[in-house]
């Protein structure tokens, strides 16, 4: 056969090539020099074993003076077939870029490979893209960030001679994250277990309880499994160590071709931070895998153990891709020697760090990387014949996978034959062990339902038992409404915080399409639904045993319960709407403020004559506070009537005068409550004459699956 060949050395050593009369012997041992050789537009890089120096003269010159004559190069078909497949397994990228939505970029076409087993680090300043860059290799790059990713990307497998797109989505790729979230309620065991559950449904139940086993085993977590994991406050969790083990462990459930890490080294210490990322290393040489990490700062012991580096300075910049130990010898060649005693990543920043407070170093700084990236640029040029993402590997011709078309693969929630009622029983169990276990905050709920309740009690003393006065009318008012603004704002409140805590985490699933954000929401709902009664139970027999409310138990326990439910509702509505969880903490204080301020029904009367402005309107409609207090005041005032005060018996005795007197005591001091005569007419002046209790408790229920819907919303957009 012969074929158009172009023979190109590549490196500063000798070419080792072994030649022979028939076949080309495969490589033995890799060397760190090799041929790359461009066969029909097809790109390989020959590796072989060290032979004849004089002989791989002889072959380059041949091929070299016949290409030059316009002739062909003759090789066996044995040497072309056998010698085509040379590309080690490991993933592969080709011009890889990331631009915002205004043209400014954060990587500039990069190319590259990380072989399995090996380690690659991304160094760079801060606001240099080392995050973006990852999200890029594993797909994780949202719509909704508005950056547009080009480029092609792949994973090569040897052994099958197959190129496949790999995604976090498809759960081929282990994302490794740079805080440590979980669901802190519950043990090392459990959040493993359910992780492999939900990552692998096609195993058995005791294969997946084996893997745990193994990955606990491998990773020293064995002897702490039963530990919860607990929270930065809880004096029992587990260190930071062990949670950056806990989040490792996670990542290998799943069997992943690729393995990503955002700062696995972030809040340790120096040796706690070498012995993670050796640990990682470990890992990814035992199961055969590319690695990929950044790093901020590592320290010189970090440094030796990765295998290859990717430098990237401001704007997108790459000034350096290649092998980490070559990295120093490589800027000295360009004129940036590393002074002694000093460590190579610190050196390596150095070089494409820019001084912003110093407009003339900055100067000066943007020259020198702008030289860096364009020497690297033209160094990757004689590198480009063999990075095509075209290979022909043994007559069958693979193609690498634009990034566009990763969007269009199946998802993995989709594909899998799994049973969604078994899938939603796991979720109800982790949300009930998360809001069941968290004693602290459940202690403090209960004596503060309790000790509010005995608190309002002792407040308003008007409200006595038997005795219905005109003079309680403005008390019992006053009483149910602040009543409802402390249950709701506790129950917003725990929310917002649980919410924030557990959103990562939700996140995280959902990005790998492990379930539905209808089933977590419907998991957590039904979950918190019982312990959320328990409390308004708490507030609601105090209050009705140590004051003289009409409204039944049953009624008023009734309110508060479905108050606490759409005051949750409303807590998940804006933790799923909002970016991050502390944007959901700011704006959910304020929210509720609104509610509240709209809600509350004023003492002294309604004037029904002057419409209330539309906005007002609006927003009392929104608000669960209005809709609980109409219920309670339409609960406590339908059918009362008023009678005798000191416990509804008769003042005897005394002149026309004094009974007049404590008459005159006994009436509202307040605008138009100040002539009523029954509850009915106090709830035309309120302006609830024409409501219902039936309508307030529909509407109620109402408001919390609307705010149900915008949390599903929200949760599928930010999934997405």
């Amino acid at each position: 056969v012969q074929v158009p060949c172009t023979v190109v050395l590549v490196g500063t050593e000798a070419p080792n090539v072994h030649i022979s009369p028939s076949s080309l012997s495969p490589p033995a041992h890799y060397s760190d020099s090799y041929i790359a050789c461009k066969l029909e537009a097809t790109s390989s890089k020959i590796r072989m074993r060290p032979e004849n120096y004089w002989a791989s003269l002889v072959f380059i010159s041949v091929a070299f003076v016949g290409r030059c004559i316009g002739g062909e190069s003759t090789l066996d078909p044995q040497i072309a077939e056998n010698n085509i497949n040379v590309l080690p397994s490991g993933l592969y990228w080709k011009n890889l870029s990331v631009q915002t939505a205004d043209g400014a970029f954060l990587l500039r076409n990069c190319c590259g490979s990380v072989e399995n087993g090996h380690i690659c680090g991304i160094l760079g300043p801060s606001g240099a893209g080392k995050s973006t860059t990852l999200s890029a290799f594993g797909g994780t790059i949202s719509p909704s960030s508005r950056l547009q990713v080009n480029g092609e990307i792949f994973y090569y497998d040897k052994a099958m001679q197959t190129t496949e797109a790999l995604t976090v989505q498809g759960g081929r790729v282990a994302w490794m994250q740079q805080k440590d979230n979980f669901f802190d309620m519950l043990t090392i065991q459990e959040t493993l277990q359910l992780a492999a559950f939900l990552e692998l449904p096609q195993y058995a139940e005791r294969q997946r309880r084996q893997r745990v086993q193994s990955i606990m085993e491998s990773l020293g977590l064995i002897k702490l499994k039963d530990r919860m994991i607990g929270n930065s406050a809880a004096h029992n969790g587990l260190s930071g160590g062990e949670k950056r083990r806990l989040s490792l462990a996670l990542e290998l459930v799943s069997m992943p071709k690729l393995f990503l890490a955002d700062e696995p080294s972030s809040g340790l210490d120096s040796t706690m931070s070498k012995k993670v990322v050796g640990l990682i290393h470990k890992l990814v040489r035992q199961r055969k895998i590319p690695c990929i990490l950044s790093l901020h700062q590592p320290q010189s012991s970090i440094f030796k153990i990765l295998d290859s580096l990717i430098l990237l300075g401001p704007e997108g910049y790459v000034c350096y891709h290649g092998k980490a130990s070559e990295a120093v010898s490589y800027f000295a060649g360009l004129g940036f020697p590393c002074p002694k005693q000093t460590n190579p990543a610190e050196f390596l920043l150095d070089l494409v760090s820019v001084d912003s407070e110093d407009s003339f170093q900055a100067n000066e700084d943007e020259l020198r990387v702008s030289q860096l990236a364009a020497s690297f640029a033209e160094s990757q040029q004689c590198l480009d014949s063999y990075s095509t993402p075209r290979l022909k590997l043994n007559n069958s011709t693979i193609e690498a996978i634009d990034l566009k078309e990763t969007a269009n693969f199946p998802t993995k929630i989709k594909s899998q034959p799994f049973q969604p009622i078994r899938r939603f029983g796991r979720l109800l169990l982790r949300s009930w062990r998360q809001n069941i276990r968290n004693h602290h905050v459940n202690l403090f709920r209960l004596f503060a339902s309790g000790g509010n309740a005995y608190l309002f009690t002792r407040i308003f003393r008007s409200i006595k038992k038997g005795s219905f006065t005109a003079k309680s009318v403005a008390d019992r008012v006053a009483l149910l409404s602040f009543g409802v603004i402390n249950m709701s704002m506790m129950t917003l409140m725990k929310t917002l915080d649980l919410f924030a805590k557990e959103k990562p985490v939700v996140q995280r699933e959902q990005q790998r399409h492990q379930y539905t954000s209808l089933e977590y929401l419907l998991a957590k709902t039904i979950a918190e639904i019982p312990l959320d009664t328990v409390f308004a139970v708490v507030f609601t027999s105090t209050l009705k045993s140590l004051c003289g409310l009409r409204i039944g138990l049953k009624a008023l326990t009734g309110v508060f319960s479905l108050m606490t439910v759409a005051g949750a509702s409303l807590g998940f509505a804006i933790g799923a709407l909002s970016p991050t969880g502390e944007t959901a903490m700011i704006t959910g204080v304020p929210i509720m403020v609104v509610m509240m301020t709209v809600g509350i029904i004023n003492p002294a009367g309604v004037d029904e004559s002057e419409p209330q402005p539309v906005v007002v309107g609006a927003l009392k409609q929104l608000s669960p506070i209005a809709f609980a207090i109409k219920a309670l005041c339409l609960g406590e005032y339908q059918g009362m009537e008023f009678g005798n005060p000191s416990n509804g018996k008769k003042r005897n005795g005394g002149n026309i005068f004094a009974r007049g007197r404590h008459l005159l005591q006994d009436l509202p001091k307040m605008g138009a409550l100040a002539l009523v005569q029954n509850g009915d007419q106090v709830l035309v002046e309120l302006g609830l004459g024409r409501d219902s209790y039936k309508g307030a408790m529909k509407h109620l229920a109402v408001l919390s699956l609307g705010n149900l819907v915008l949390s599903w919303i929200g949760l599928k957009m930010q999934a997405s």
